[in-house]
């Protein structure tokens, strides 16, 4: 399948080149990952061996200077064969490294961004608390100034890729300002004293990221560590609409695609009443419009992540973007399961982890409600035509 227009030869590569990366090395250990709650983490250090972390950054910091579609395509590839590698990925190219590079300090670049792209540091963003999750004006992780230190006290939950990270973006209120004004960002290294890191947090699916709580017990951080001052939200948001892009939705297409073609080969193989599912058109019509999903799906993935590389970016793609991807994969998922039949619901089979893996994207990264209000304020605020 294609999508709206044509990858170029580079893109091709890079797709293909991931793709058999992940066949061979990611795909045997999927289901293991799953059912253990053990992070792959070897995966992120086989991708570091071939050059695939840190593709975002500049050459001068180690990186391939690629762009969103070309991250899109690296994610999409590594959900096919094991949503969990894909969502570490983001450990080394998503939300907390493309804010050090957007808005970090030169030393906070020269600190960080070489490890990343070598592998060799993995980094969590850490935004949700017991009452602040969409709702970022609420955070209630207090970080006082105190002489070169700010002490920092509070908890955070959901935190994705916690278990195995080595540096945290860490949303915090730094002042008495109401709302978002009075939040703003620190980096905290693990093992610093007064931070632990809680158990892993059981889920649904995705069980494999080593998703935990934070907690900070007056835990001190050098202020040259500050990201973000109070004030500036909105930056770091705009940094966080990019990983809206190249994070949860190729994740959710890849599994999909993975659900798909899986079931495909199983109507075809499996005989009931004398002839293969699949020559039933009832099913057949199922087929299609589980196709007609994915490929809508990929055209609105590639146009979102190439206007933004163009520099035409907007609420709009990103937010119509995430709310279809991610309902999408939930149909299509669901429907594997059904038409697996008793083998959609067995762990032997992969059906089950499939939708299991894409059923909490859609309130991860902004639930759909939430971003269909943003779609809803671009189009009454003039910002939106067909």
């Amino acid at each position: 399948m294609t999508a709206m227009f044509e990858l170029n030869e580079e893109q091709r590569l890079i797709r293909d080149t991931v793709r058999a990366l992940a066949a061979e090395h990611f795909a045997p250990g999927a289901a293991a990952a799953d059912r253990e709650y053990k992070p792959p983490i070897k995966n992120i250090k086989i991708l570091a061996q071939h050059g695939y972390t840190g593709v975002f950054m500049p050459e001068a910091h180690g990186g391939s200077e690629l762009g969103l579609l070309e991250t899109v395509l690296i994610v999409e590839e590594l959900a096919r064969e094991c949503a969990n590698t894909a969502i570490l990925f983001s450990c080394t190219d998503g939300a907390t490294p493309r804010a050090i590079l957007e808005i970090g300090s030169p030393e906070q670049k020269a600190r960080y961004l070489p490890r990343f792209a070598k592998g060799e540091l993995l980094a969590a963003w850490s935004m949700s608390e017991p009452n602040a999750g969409s709702d970022v004006g609420n955070v209630q992780t207090r970080a006082v100034l105190d002489g070169d230190h700010y002490v920092v006290n509070g908890s955070k939950l959901w935190c994705t890729g916690a278990q195995v990270s080595d540096l945290f973006l860490v949303l915090v209120r730094l002042d008495a300002a109401p709302g978002m004004r009075g939040v703003g960002a620190l980096l905290i290294e693990r093992d610093t004293p007064g931070f632990t890191i809680g158990k892993h947090i059981d889920l649904l699916g995705l069980r494999g990221t080593g998703m935990a709580e934070l907690v900070f017990q007056d835990c001190r951080i050098p202020a040259a560590n500050l990201l973000l001052p109070a004030g500036r939200m909105r930056d770091l948001l705009r940094v966080l609409d990019a990983d809206r892009i190249t994070g949860n939705p190729p994740i959710c297409l890849g599994v999909a695609e993975a659900a798909f073609n899986s079931v495909v080969a199983h109507v075809k193989d499996r005989n009931q009443f004398g002839r293969p599912l699949a020559d039933n058109q009832g099913l057949q019509w199922k087929l299609a419009d589980m196709a007609i999903d994915i490929e809508a799906a990929r055209a609105l993935l590639y146009r979102a992540a190439t206007r933004v590389d163009s520099g035409q970016g907007s609420i709009v793609d990103t937010s119509v973007t995430k709310t279809y991807i991610n309902e999408m994969a939930v149909r299509v998922t669901n429907q594997a399961i059904q038409l697996a039949g008793a083998c959609g619901l067995s762990e032997e089979y992969p059906y089950e982890r499939h939708f299991r893996d894409v059923r909490g994207m859609s309130i991860g990264y902004g639930t759909t409600e939430i971003h269909r209000n943003s779609i809803a304020r671009e189009i009454l605020n003039g910002n939106y035509q067909p």
